[in-house]
């Protein structure tokens, strides 16, 4: 068949069924699946430590932050702010 026409048979032949040896009962359904003793005690990836920990956050530190500016004593640098907001906005052109 070419790209003009279209692609694929323009006859489609329907879907059989999974091939896969997973036998579904007569709603369709798959049984459930179960662990076993050696699924449940395998060891913790690296990945799925670091995620359990959760993103790295400084507590004492967002404390102490929160602190200052509850107490006005946190310097508000206008100028600094604005700066970082337009280098992250603008495109890294010729730089």
């Amino acid at each position: 068949m070419d790209m003009i026409s279209g692609v694929g048979s323009s006859n489609p032949s329907p879907i059989g069924p999974a091939k896969d040896g997973v036998k579904v009962d007569a709603a369709g359904a798959a049984p459930a699946v179960t662990m076993t003793k050696t699924d449940k005690e395998m060891p913790m990836t690296l990945v799925a430590a670091i995620a359990e920990l959760g993103p790295p956050v400084d507590t004492d530190k967002i404390q102490a932050i929160r602190q200052a500016i509850a107490q006005g004593r946190y310097p508000i640098d206008a100028q600094a702010i604005a700066d970082k907001m337009i280098a992250l906005d603008l495109p890294k052109v010729g730089r």
